[in-house]
């Protein structure tokens, strides 16, 4: 619960749900996305469509406050997992975001996207406390 005490962990936390969310519908913003959203088998589809409405449920929980977010949180072990999926997707693709531009432009990698603290730090506790099933 100590990572929902602090605005720029929460910033973060929604940060990494917001652009799950919006990988999730990207997918039927192109032609080839929604192909091949439509050739997935029907209980694949639901657990798409599932993860869909469940990421944007854990977005409008991250936007109450504090204390109605832990509440929230607290109900159930499965919004911390869809968040720990979240913050290890967004740090990865963070990462490789950093690295084209590197290679790309000739950018210098930067600590605040490739080595975001904040979200280190976020994935460190969430992955301590991680129960797979």
């Amino acid at each position: 619960m100590r990572l929902l005490e602090t605005s720029d962990v929460l910033d973060v936390l929604g940060d990494s749900v917001s652009y799950q969310l919006q990988k999730i519908h990207n997918v039927q913003r192109t032609n080839e996305g929604r192909d091949w959203y439509d050739e997935l088998p029907q209980i694949v589809k639901g657990k798409f469509d599932s993860y869909r409405e469940d990421y944007g449920h854990l977005s409008r929980i991250l936007k109450l406050e504090q204390e109605q977010i832990k509440t929230e949180m607290n109900k159930g072990y499965y919004y911390w997992r869809l968040l720990r999926s979240a913050c290890h997707t967004y740090r990865n693709d963070l990462i490789e975001y950093d690295q084209q531009l590197s290679q790309e432009f000739n950018l210098q990698v930067t600590e605040a996207i490739s080595d975001n603290v904040v979200l280190n730090d976020c994935i460190e506790i969430l992955d301590q406390h991680a129960i797979e099933k």
